[in-house]
């Protein structure tokens, strides 16, 4: 398998992780308990850090083959 076809699974893993967010953002928003809103935000700031990896690895794997392209340097081995 080539790490170009990865790509489309990462992307659809950022996918899920953002519908997740913005499922979280709307019981936020609906929510009454102080700490359920913490516990919502928490989990919000956890999956950050997963959408924003799994956005930069699609894009990295499906150009990992073309030649000249800038590679994020957080990935290089």
């Amino acid at each position: 398998m080539k790490l170009s076809e990865l790509s489309p699974a990462y992307e659809a893993g950022a996918q899920i992780i953002t519908e997740r967010i913005r499922d979280l953002s709307a019981q936020v928003r609906a929510a009454d308990d102080p700490d359920q809103i913490q516990r919502l935000k928490r989990r919000i700031r956890e999956l950050r850090p997963m959408q924003s990896q799994s956005r930069e690895l699609a894009e990295l794997t499906a150009h990992y083959y073309e030649r000249g392209y800038a590679r994020n340097a957080k990935y290089i081995i």
